[in-house]
């Protein structure tokens, strides 16, 4: 049998693959804006390098925490795509396109209030504070996108992300290096600043292309892209299964926030090496966030269709993906690592610099596939709905296994930079078999989202129906009028 999204074989590694690929390279094109960013901030001064990561997770925090609660569209598009529910696709994406819109409410007073409450006193304060308030002002519009990119996932449709995400990310660039740098006479050189203002106007473009896309005629007559009037009920479905997803993100990376703050308490050399690292992690972790978006697709559809004896097929695909890719990029963390960032980010590197960079970047390399393994489960729990756990044991297991031992270990005992690195790597392997053990436990073939949703509108008919029913009963209870009095 073959998926409606694709002509390959349900779960096969071709049919994946072929849905997982253009969200990579969306997700590359995108991340590459960060990682360019870090590149043009290196080579303008360290301290801007540094603050970047620190503020700037921070910032991601919030930021996909809200994305990751608008790209819950994505779950309902494919689930309504597998029960061919057309009709409908469009309406958990206005859903999110609304709460997105709502979110100015929240980051708006966040980059007026926020950034100095959060950043007053640190190291690089005068930094941190305006990469991120201006990063808080355009959050909405990276919601907008992934409310927006929501349709065209869930759909199968992802080929005009890649080239989306690519102009955006050629945006990003050409404005990296103007607004960083400034030019003589035309454009003031603003640093760290403009790092953000470049990096959000390539989100900005995305959503405003999307958007303009999600409107054409074909969607709103076939797919219900025209339903833009808010529905409580979609609403609220949407948010339950989007909230807790975008709480246990946010979480999770305001942990690694905490994570370079101890860093930065360290030392210059503990924060320097865990930006570059974290550099490295972000840029990669394209591959997890498409094939986790991919597989949440491909298995949305087999569940909206009840197939749930395919699911496992698509585990074991992606963990053939995984597997793939980490051979693959295993020579830019496992052999001489140093020179790439000699290349890309200090040229002159002190010998103990040096011994402490190797060892981190090997132990970024392992932590990178142990989090590709967890985001593909994650993945899975996310097409069946399976939320409420993540965010339980998303939340707890980086306060517990992360950040804890970090402190009393590493930050108490003012150990080196490679025995936090190393604890990431004990964390990541924790956090990936608490999700294996989910997956195998099949609690998540129970959770029934579109039952939930024909329940919800068999209860409207049958509510109609009532009052049709007393209506009539009203009207029969009328005596008549003579036919001189009718009038």
């Amino acid at each position: 049998m073959h998926n409606p999204l694709t002509r390959h074989p349900e779960g096969s590694i071709r049919e994946l693959w072929k849905i997982s690929l253009p969200l990579m390279i969306s997700t590359l094109a995108s991340l590459f804006m960060i990682f360019t960013d870090r590149i043009f901030l290196a080579h303008y001064s360290i301290e801007a390098l540094n603050a970047s990561v620190t503020s700037g997770t921070f910032a991601w925090a919030l930021m996909a925490g809200a994305g990751m609660i608008t790209c819950m569209s994505e779950v309902f598009v494919a689930q309504y795509n597998g029960a061919r529910h057309y009709k409908r696709l469009g309406l958990p994406v206005w859903q999110m396109v609304w709460f997105a819109l709502f979110t100015v409410l929240f980051f708006f007073p966040m980059a007026i209030w926020g950034a100095p409450l959060f950043f007053g006193g640190d190291r690089y304060a005068d930094l941190e504070i305006g990469y991120f308030r201006l990063l808080m002002y355009f959050s909405p519009a990276y919601a907008l996108l992934m409310a927006f990119s929501g349709f065209f996932i869930g759909r199968g449709k992802t080929k005009v992300l890649i080239w989306l995400a690519i102009l955006a990310n050629l945006l990003n660039i050409i404005l990296d290096r103007i607004l960083i740098f400034g030019i003589p006479g035309v454009v003031p050189e603003m640093g760290i600043e403009g790092a953000a203002i470049a990096t959000c106007f390539g989100y900005l473009f995305e959503s405003a292309v999307l958007g303009y896309l999600f409107l054409k005629k074909e969607n709103r007559e076939q797919f219900g892209a025209s339903h833009w009037k808010i529905n409580w009920k979609e609403m609220k479905k949407c948010l339950r299964v989007g909230c807790p997803q975008g709480i246990f993100y946010a979480l999770e990376v305001f942990g690694w926030a905490v994570f370079y703050w101890m860093m930065t308490d360290l030392g210059e050399k503990h924060i320097t090496i865990s930006s570059i690292c974290q550099t490295f992690t972000i840029l990669l972790s394209f591959f997890a966030d498409g094939l986790s978006r991919g597989s949440a697709a491909v298995a949305g559809n087999l569940i909206g269709s009840r197939r749930y004896h395919l699911v496992p097929k698509v585990l074991k695909s992606g963990f053939i993906l995984v597997c793939v890719f980490s051979v693959a990029t295993s020579a830019i963390f496992m052999f001489d690592p140093v020179d790439t960032v000699k290349l890309l980010f200090i040229h002159d590197l002190d010998p103990a610099f040096q011994s402490s960079m190797d060892v981190c970047m090997i132990f970024a390399f392992a932590y990178i596939f142990f989090e590709g393994l967890r985001w593909l489960f994650s993945g899975l729990l996310i097409a069946a709905g399976d939320t409420l756990f993540l965010l339980l044991a998303g939340s707890l297991s980086v306060w517990v296994f992360l950040l804890a031992p970090i402190y009393w270990i590493v930050v108490k005992q003012n150990l080196p930079v490679e025995y936090a690195w190393g604890l990431t790597v004990i964390y990541a392997a924790v956090f990936f078999a608490v999700y294996w053990l989910r997956f195998r436990s099949g609690s998540w073939q129970k959770i029934d989202l579109i039952a939930q949703a024909e329940a919800g509108q068999e209860h409207l008919a049958q509510e109609h129906s009532k009052q049709d029913k007393l209506i009539e009963a009203a009207r029969s209870n009328i005596p008549e009028l003579p036919e001189s009095q009718r009038e």
